[in-house]
């Protein structure tokens, strides 16, 4: 038998963008839920795909229902999809939204939207292929939210992480790898401290440090960046969450319980605070990205659950 669990998180390291799908039921009133199974399927003629899960409060009305909408989420939406992944049976009373043509809701200030009669639907294990028609869609010029296993991520800040023309600015590129409930860190005589390289410029931070993950042979993933910031001395400082897929990196280091972490054991003090808020946040299943300076700056939170 495969493990569901590690089966779900083998799944959720495919990155996707997210979705609101919606529809309304059989007296109007709108409904929807967060999806990030979504497919174009088809040009000619238009066709896409959602995929809802028997578990999902309305499984029955998209299961009868003539059309729907798909919204794909902006970078910014993280609480709408928060409000449909979990949220209150008022869900639509939280957000912004209007409805099309064909009376099906639609969220508001999204990258695109899509309102579909459906095509075909069938059953698929626990789920349902449901299979819409666009008849009309609408596209804006704004970055999307990005979804894995770590959480949301944002394109844009990837690429503020990831690139500089500043030349004048030393880097240090970083990483928190985590594997099971354990984090990989290095001994030092003045204490603990993250696994890390020294980069000129700010030019291709994820590349020079899957570079260095390369070199060394480890079968570790880099996930989204999950702190930004800059000390007194202009350096400028990037870490990455990342998955370790087994153990094998301890030949560079230790793995300790996340749980056991003392993070005043760390050298920097920046690293500190940073496992600091990483404790908790592992704890709450909730991560943020950090963007800032090593004194203040602005976390901003997400939510990894997802109805489907």
């Amino acid at each position: 038998m495969l493990d569901e669990n590690i089966l779900r998180r083998a799944f959720g390291s495919f990155m996707t963008g997210v979705t609101i799908v919606t529809a309304s039921d059989d007296n109007g009133n709108p409904v929807g839920f967060t999806a990030n199974s979504f497919t174009s399927v088809s040009m000619d003629p238009p066709l896409l795909l959602v995929c809802p899960g028997k578990h999902i409060t309305f499984y029955d009305l998209f299961n009868t229902t003539t059309h729907f909408a798909v919204s794909i989420l902006a970078e910014g939406q993280e609480s709408v999809s928060n409000n449909f992944a979990s949220g209150p049976e008022d869900r639509f009373e939280q957000v912004s939204w209007h409805r099309d043509s064909f009376g099906t809701p639609v969220i508001d200030d999204v990258c695109a939207s899509f309102s579909c009669s459906v095509h075909h639907r069938f059953e698929a294990g626990d789920h349902m292929v449901l299979v819409g028609k666009i008849l009309e869609f609408e596209q804006f010029e704004r970055p999307g939210l990005g979804y894995s296993s770590n959480g949301y991520f944002s394109l844009s800040k990837e690429q503020q992480a990831d690139t500089s023309s500043d030349k004048d600015v030393n880097g240090v590129t970083g990483m928190i790898v985590k594997y099971g409930d354990q984090i990989l860190v290095l001994n030092t005589d003045s204490g603990l401290t993250l696994p890390a390289i020294q980069q000129q410029g700010r030019n291709g931070a994820r590349s020079a440090m899957q570079q260095h993950i390369d070199e060394l042979n480890l079968d570790i993933k880099l996930g989204p960046v999950y702190s930004i910031y800059d000390d007194k001395q202009n350096n400028h400082y990037t870490y990455f969450l990342a998955n370790a897929a087994s153990d094998a990196a301890k030949r560079v280091g230790q793995f300790i319980p996340v749980n056991q972490l003392d993070s005043n054991a760390f050298s920097d003090k920046a690293q500190a605070t940073m496992m600091s808020r990483f404790k908790t946040e592992v704890r709450n299943k909730v991560f943020g990205l950090y963007i800032g300076d090593v004194e203040s700056g602005d976390v901003h939170h997400t939510d990894t659950h997802q109805e489907n």
